[in-house]
Order: C-alpha cells, then sequence, then structure tokens
C-alpha cells in the first residue's frame, strides 16, 4: 500500500505506541523523530486522561510541535500552544445516571475529578487504572455525591466478559445518549455521544488543514476502532483482536516488536522514493 501521500500519523498509546513495561521504545522515539523532521504531525490519541499523557508527549518534545487527543476524544490539545481546541465533557446529570446504572448492574465505577482517580466502590481494576496511568486513586463514601459538575469520562470496570456483556446490554439501551467503547478489555468507557478519537483527528485536521485521507491511524482496541476505520490508512497492531485487524487497511508488527516504528519507516521509505531528482 503506497504511504505518500500521509502527513499526519496518528497512534494509540497503551499496547500501540508502549511496551508492557510502558514504555516508548528506542526505535518508537527515533521513527517518531524521523516523522515529525520530515514535516508529519504527529498525534497521540488515547482513552488515557491528559495529565497521564503529557510526560510521554514531553519526552518526544510535542511542547515544539504536537496534539494530544485525550479521555477518547473528549479533549483535544496543542501542546506547543497550550490551547485546548476542543472539550465535551459528560453533564452532571448523565454521570450520575451511569453512577445508578453501574449500581444497577453491580459492576466498579470510577472516573476522573481534579487530577484524581475518583470512585467509592476500590477494585483491582481500579488498582490497575492507577498503575497504568500514574494518578492517585480517591475513594468517596458516595461517587454521585462527588460529582458536582461535568467530567469528561466514566469507566465501569470488570473481568473481560462482564465487560463484553455488559457493551451488549448497555449498547441497545445507551447509545443514543452515550458513546461506548471498551479500551483494556477490563475497562467499558462513557464519553459523550458526540465524543470519539475520529471526532478529535477531525479538530485538528480542520485546524492544520490536512484531509483526512491524508492521515494514517494506528491502534489496537475497541476505542481506536473508528480512526482506523475513518481515516485513510486505518492500521492494527500485530497484537489487535482479528475484528479490529479486520477493519485495518494494513497490520503492522505488536507493540512488544515496535510495530509503530517499523510503520513510519515504511511511510517515511515510500515518500522518499517519490521525492523528485
Amino acid at each position: 500500500m503506497p504511504f505518500s501521500n500521509i502527513r499526519m500519523i496518528v497512534m494509540d498509546m497503551d499496547d500501540t505506541l508502549l511496551n508492557d513495561q510502558l514504555e516508548i521504545s528506542k526505535e518508537n522515539e527515533s521513527a517518531i523523530r524521523k516523522a515529525r523532521n520530515a514535516g508529519i504531525t504527529i498525534v497521540l490519541a488515547s482513552g488515557r486522561p491528559t495529565p497521564a499523557m503529557q510526560s510521554f508527549a514531553y519526552d518526544l518534545d510535542f511542547h515544539s510541535g504536537g496534539y494530544l487527543i485525550s479521555y477518547n476524544g473528549a479533549y483535544v490539545d496543542d501542546l506547543a500552544t497550550g490551547e485546548t481546541m476542543f472539550e465535551v465533557c459528560l453533564t452532571q446529570y448523565e454521570a450520575k445516571l451511569l453512577v445508578q446504572t453501574a449500581r444497577a448492574q453491580n459492576v466498579g465505577l470510577h472516573t476522573y475529578i481534579d487530577g484524581e482517580i475518583v470512585t467509592d466502590n476500590i477494585n483491582a481494576h481500579t488498582n490497575y487504572e492507577a498503575e497504568l496511568t500514574g494518578m492517585p486513586i480517591r475513594v468517596v463514601l458516595d461517587l454521585a455525591k462527588e460529582i458536582q459538575s461535568s467530567v469528561p469520562k466514566l469507566l465501569m470496570v470488570g473481568e473481560p466478559d462482564r465487560i463484553k456483556t455488559l457493551k451488549t446490554t448497555l449498547s441497545k439501551s445507551m447509545s443514543g445518549r452515550f458513546m461506548i467503547s471498551i479500551s483494556k478489555p477490563v475497562f467499558l468507557e462513557f464519553t459523550n455521544q458526540e465524543v470519539d478519537k475520529s471526532r478529535g483527528i477531525d479538530v485538528i485536521c480542520q485546524k492544520l488543514g490536512i484531509a483526512k485521507s491524508d492521515v494514517m491511524a494506528i491502534g489496537d482496541s475497541y476505542n481506536d476502532l473508528t480512526m482506523i476505520r475513518d481515516c485513510g490508512v486505518g492500521v492494527a497492531m500485530g497484537n489487535a483482536p482479528e475484528d479490529i485487524k479486520v477493519v485495518a487497511d494494513v497490520t503492522t508488527a505488536s507493540c512488544l516488536e515496535n510495530g509503530v516504528a517499523k510503520i513510519i519507516e515504511q511511510v517515511l521509505e515510500s515518500q522518499s522514493e517519490n521525492i523528485p531528482d
């Protein structure tokens, strides 16, 4: 597949850019820097909260030019200017409706307030989120009472089979109100219905005057599905489920095999071959 038209590369973080040690490999970092030097815009797009993305972004010098799509698309930030280009959260009413739903389903739930993971049902899955993001957990008596304003996202958490069943059940009754997606197998994520990674990409494309057909999106999970489907070139990681690979235009190596670096190198090679003599 030719990649000569690619002007922007958007990549997920966990299990895509990051390895199982939650690190950016030297190979991935080097390839990203080469792409930026070649004039390609780099975007990190994650279900992670913004604070849990920033250290990686600054390691990649995004302060001199780079964009973050966080909370599955609820926020889009230009790190060079410090501008939040897009922000669409869940209302207080919607958040409290999800608290009631989680209680009815007897499943754990957490959200994010003032840089903390906030829950009234501490469990191994919320602890896992804290390990992934490096954010502290605040345990409260009543999550519904703690939510006093809009929040970017809520996560129902549970074992993978339970999360799949909840996704099917709640998508039938709540899909008109929320965007519902699975990120990690133990996380069922709820954002505003106008929010997903693909729409976050639209915001950046509009600002930069880049056609979405000139964008490559790289991801591994179900919350990456819309951007893999909608962009000019959709790339599935080698560690992605088969139903994600089917939607993608191409599959690269796994996150443990520097799949991001490998596909970026293919882009750069394709573009170098098309430079006039």
